[in-house]
């Protein structure tokens, strides 16, 4: 072979090996809004999930709540199913001319951003509560930024956005991974808009990929 392309190979195989793969969801349901909604208020959910090797969510700690939208958010996160997190194995358990990554139990960031349906007037509802403190190894929200409903919406609307989160805190790429048209767009925009404290892995600023659930409540006068 010859030595550049086998120079070559070896760069790339270190490449691939160094970087560790986050967990992506690969099957979940969101929250429902119903027209005839009883919430008078918007809310914030924010929820630090707990992935295992085999890609089921072994836990979910609330980080930010606003108590109907949390459970409606709990339900709904509790069933989502992912292709579990790769990490390259540390040399000292790896075995001769065995694998060189392996699946690892991980956590991701699950937000939510529930409009208000009042338009006009005073908005009541419940409260928004900082209940515990992130872990490092996910990027967490400087500001949880709520789009504006689409102009005559007559029904509500749920979509989920992915987000991939830079070093440096910034949406590198948002995705649509759960639809609803007429709004998708307008919660594309808004995702793109987040910073985020970066996530850290070994010491280090690392990227890392986030959830985003945004509700529209049909407006009320």
């Amino acid at each position: 072979m010859d030595m550049r392309l086998a120079l070559v190979m070896a760069l790339a195989v270190v490449a691939r090996v160094g970087a560790d793969t986050p967990a992506l969801l690969k099957s979940g349901s969101v929250p429902t809004l119903s027209v005839m909604s009883v919430e008078v208020g918007g809310g914030e959910v924010l929820l630090e999930v707990s992935v295992d090797r085999m890609g089921a969510i072994s836990g979910i700690k609330p980080l930010r709540e606003t108590v109907s939208f949390t459970e409606r958010m709990t339900q709904a996160v509790r069933n989502w199913r992912f292709m579990p997190s790769e990490a390259e194995i540390p040399a000292a358990r790896r075995k001769p001319g065995g694998p060189a990554t392996e699946f690892v139990d991980t956590r991701v960031l699950v937000a939510g951003v529930f409009s208000r349906p009042s338009v006009i007037g005073p908005t009541l509802g419940e409260p928004i509560r900082d209940v515990a403190t992130a872990s490092t190894d996910v990027p967490f929200p400087a500001a949880l930024i709520t789009p504006a409903n689409p102009p005559g919406m007559l029904s509500p609307g749920v979509v989920l956005v992915e987000v991939k989160v830079d070093a440096s805190g910034g949406v590198s790429a948002a995705t649509i991974r759960v639809s609803s048209p007429g709004f998708d767009n307008i919660a594309l925009s808004t995702a793109r808009q987040w910073r985020f404290r970066p996530a850290k892995a070994r010491g280090a600023n690392a990227p890392a990929v986030a959830y985003i659930v945004f509700g529209f409540q049909v407006p009320k006068i």
